[in-house]
């Protein structure tokens, strides 16, 4: 193996390397959010809003899209990668950026244009039958907030300053297109020791 051989296999991983340390990014997608640290597209609140829980199982969205109900555990995952500090509704300037992310990305659902803009939506519970409706918000305080609480069991609750967090699995084009990269500088390699 010669020493230009060596330089294009150390580039090639050191490439590999710092492409996939990449942290936690949220990509606006239109009327969804892609959450890349978990691999999945979030629809906009704002395409549910006013819904009850039944309502939204019966949308395209559920019933053609391929979405499903977050879990509670996935929507603070998702608030926590959107660079909230805490989901235990505690103001901080801090999480000011992350408040105004998921505005933009998932929409605003109430108070929208004030300094209280909230987006709110139904997400599910550990136990079957029961929903939260986590929040994200911005604060008059200067302090964005975000919280998973707000437990029901009523299905057909309406809230027309709700919407519903609705989730469904991205595929990643980037790794495939990775492993393929290395797939064939590995047999270029190979080719060339020959």
């Amino acid at each position: 193996m010669n020493y230009q051989t060596k330089t294009a296999g150390v580039i090639a991983l050191a490439f590999s390397l710092i492409s996939g340390g990449a942290a936690a990014a949220l990509v606006d997608n239109g009327n969804s959010m892609i959450d890349n640290g978990t691999g999945l597209e979030w629809l906009d609140l704002t395409q549910t809003q006013g819904l009850s829980y039944n309502q939204a199982l019966a949308t395209a969205f559920v019933t053609v899209d391929g979405y499903v109900h977050a879990t509670s555990a996935q929507v603070e995952t998702m608030f926590l990668n959107a660079g909230f500090l805490t989901t235990n509704n505690v103001n901080n300037p801090a999480n000011d950026p992350a408040a105004a992310d998921l505005l933009n990305f998932l929409g605003c659902t109430q108070f929208c244009g004030t300094v209280n803009a909230t987006g709110r939506g139904f997400a599910d519970w550990t136990s079957p039958g029961f929903t939260t409706r986590p929040n994200y918000h911005t604060s008059g305080l200067g302090a964005g907030a975000a919280v998973t609480s707000l437990l029901t069991s009523d299905l057909d609750l309406t809230d027309a300053s709700a919407g519903h967090f609705l989730v469904r699995a991205v595929p990643v084009p980037a790794a495939a297109w990775l492993f393929g990269s290395a797939l064939g500088l590995l047999g270029w390699l190979r080719r060339k020791s020959i």
